[in-house]
C-alpha cells in the first residue's frame, strides 16, 4: 500500500476515535481547526457550524481558480442491539479484512469521513501540485442537510466543487433525489389490562438494513413491516390487545429492528407463541437475503407505571397504519432501467402514553413524484385520523451534460484507468442540491471510494478503490493548476 493511502487511513482512524454524530461534531471540527492550524493555513466556522479551511495553491497554481472539496464532519450512528457501544465517548474501533475495513459492530462512518481522510491527506502532500483550496466541512448531513442548508453566500469563494460523499469508485454523479421527511401523530387511548393478563414481547431482529436511497431496491425487509404483518396476526384473536409498537432508528435507515408489545389472557399466549413460529418461514423465503433474520416471542415484564391497553379496534387502527404506509420503490426512472425515480421509507414508529409516533422519508429525482409519493403518506395519515406534516425537504440536483468540470473528470479517469466511468444521478440525497441553491453557477460533481450497507452496522470500505480514488483526484487537482 503507497504511503498517501497510509496516511489518507491514519486521519480516518484518528477522527474515527472522535464522536461525532449528527449534532455533536464539535470535537471533530477542533481537531480539524487545530490540524489546519499546524499548517498555518486560516479556518473559520459559520454560525451552524460548518467549517472552512483555505489551503494556498503550490507553486504555479496560484493563478487557477479554487476548487471547495466538500464533505460532512457527522456520521450515521447505528449499533447492532449486543453491542455496548457508546456512541458519545467510545472510539469506533477498525477491523481490517483484506481489502475491505468495517467496523466492530457499529456502522464504520467511510460516510462521510473518508471525505475529510482525503481532503486532508490530498492538501497537505508536499509532493502533490493543486490550485487554491477550499475544504468545506459539513455539520448535520445526516438528518436532513441542515448545515448545508444554513450555508450563507460568501462563506465559500470558489466555483468547482468536488463532493466525496459517492460510494461507487469509477462512477461520477452529477445529479440526485431531493428529500422530504413526513412525521404522523395520532392519538390513542389507553385502559387497564384485565386482571390476571400474560403480557409477551414479539420482536423482529437481525436483518440487514441499510441506506433508505442507495439500498432501498434491494429485496430487503423493513423490521416494521413484517412486525406490523405479525402483528395483525395475532390480534385477530379478540382477547388479544395491543400494549406498545417501536422500530428504526434513523430517518434515512431502513430499520432493521422492531418490536410490539401484547397483553392476552394467559390461556392464550401458547396460541401467540405458534403464530409467531409458523411465520418463519415464510418470512425466510419471501426475504432470502435475510439469512440472520430473528422472530421471537417471550414474556414481557409489567410497565412501572401500571399495565395498560389499547382496545382491539385502538391496536388494530395501529397496525393497519403501519400496513398502510408505502415502503419501498414506487418507480423507476424510465431514462435509466436501474435508477430509482421515486421511494419511500418507513423509518421510525412508536407508541407513547399519548400517540403513535412514525417517521417517513420521501425521495424523487422528481419535485412531482416526491410530491406524489408524500401525498401517499398523508393520505394513509389522514384515514388513520392522524395528523401529518412536513420535518425537513430538500431539492434535486438537476444533472449538467455540459459540464466542464465533469468532462476533465472523464478526460483524466480515462487517461488514468484507460476506461470510462459511468456517468449518473443516484437515489439518495447529496449536498450538491443544496449547494448549487445557494451559490448558483456552482460547476460541481461528486464522486467517493467503493462503500457498502452505509448507515449500518456491516458498513465496509474497499481499500484499492480509496487508492483509485486519492490518485485520480491528485491528478485531477494536478490539470487544474497547470490551466
Amino acid at each position: 500500500m503507497n504511503a498517501d493511502i497510509e496516511r489518507t487511513l491514519e486521519i480516518f482512524e484518528t477522527i474515527s476515535r472522535i464522536p461525532r454524530c449528527s449534532k455533536n461534531e464539535e470535537a471533530v471540527a477542533r481537531w480539524f481547526e487545530a490540524w489546519a492550524g499546524s499548517h498555518g493555513w486560516p479556518s473559520k466556522r459559520d454560525p451552524a457550524g460548518n467549517l472552512l479551511i483555505r489551503v494556498p495553491a503550490t507553486a504555479g497554481g496560484e493563478r487557477a481558480p479554487a476548487v471547495v472539496i466538500q464533505g460532512h464532519l457527522d456520521m450515521v450512528c447505528e449499533k447492532t442491539p449486543e453491542s455496548p457501544h457508546d456512541f458519545s465517548r467510545d472510539p469506533i474501533r477498525l477491523v481490517r479484512e483484506g481489502d475491505w475495513i468495517r467496523a466492530d459492530a457499529t456502522t464504520l462512518g467511510a460516510d462521510n469521513g473518508v471525505a475529510l481522510a482525503l481532503g486532508a491527506t490530498l492538501a497537505e502532500d508536499p509532493g502533490a501540485k493543486h490550485p487554491p483550496l477550499e475544504l468545506l466541512f459539513t455539520v448535520d448531513e445526516e438528518t436532513g442537510l441542515t448545515g448545508a442548508k444554513r450555508l450563507e453566500p460568501g462563506f465559500v469563494e470558489g466555483r468547482l466543487l468536488i463532493n466525496l460523499d459517492s460510494e461507487t469508485e469509477g462512477m461520477f454523479t452529477v445529479g440526485c433525489a431531493g428529500g422530504r421527511d413526513v412525521q404522523i401523530e395520532r392519538g390513542l387511548r389507553f385502559t387497564p389490562v384485565p386482571e390476571g393478563s400474560r403480557r409477551v414481547k414479539v420482536t423482529v431482529g437481525g436483518l440487514t438494513g441499510g441506506h433508505s436511497g442507495i439500498d432501498i431496491h434491494r429485496p430487503r425487509a423493513n423490521a416494521i413491516k413484517l412486525l406490523a404483518r405479525l402483528l395483525d396476526v395475532l390480534l385477530q384473536d379478540d382477547a388479544v390487545r395491543l400494549m406498545a409498537v417501536a422500530g428504526g432508528t434513523r430517518r434515512n435507515a431502513i430499520p432493521r429492528d422492531a418490536w410490539g408489545q401484547v397483553a392476552c389472557p394467559a390461556e392464550r399466549a401458547p396460541a401467540l407463541h405458534r403464530h409467531v413460529a409458523e411465520w418463519d418461514a415464510p418470512f425466510r423465503a419471501e426475504f432470502p437475503c435475510e439469512t440472520a433474520l430473528r422472530l421471537s416471542i417471550e414474556d414481557a415484564p409489567a410497565p412501572s407505571s401500571g399495565p395498560a391497553a389499547m382496545s382491539r379496534e385502538g391496536g388494530l387502527a395501529v397496525v393497519h397504519l403501519l400496513l398502510a404506509l408505502p415502503h419501498g420503490v414506487a418507480q423507476m426512472d424510465p431514462a435509466f432501467g436501474d435508477l430509482v425515480l421515486t421511494s419511500s421509507n418507513l423509518a421510525i414508529t412508536e407508541t407513547t402514553g399519548a400517540a403513535q409516533k412514525i417517521v417517513t422519508s420521501q425521495r424523487s429525482l422528481s419535485r412531482f413524484g416526491l410530491d406524489a409519493m408524500s401525498g401517499q403518506v398523508r393520505a394513509a395519515a389522514a384515514l388513520a385520523g392522524g395528523r401529518a406534516y412536513t420535518e425537513s425537504e430538500y431539492p434535486p440536483w438537476t444533472p449538467n451534460p455540459g459540464s466542464p468540470l465533469l468532462a476533465r473528470c472523464r478526460d483524466i479517469y480515462r487517461r488514468l484507468y484507460g476506461k470510462e466511468p459511468e456517468v449518473r444521478g443516484i437515489h439518495a440525497g447529496l449536498e450538491c442540491a443544496l449547494i448549487g441553491d445557494i451559490y448558483p453557477g456552482m460547476d460541481m460533481i461528486s464522486l467517493g471510494p467503493t462503500t457498502q450497507n452505509a448507515h449500518s452496522p456491516a458498513e465496509r470500505l474497499h481499500v484499492p478503490s480509496l487508492s483509485n480514488l486519492r490518485n485520480f483526484l491528485a491528478a485531477l487537482l494536478e490539470s487544474m493548476a497547470e490551466s
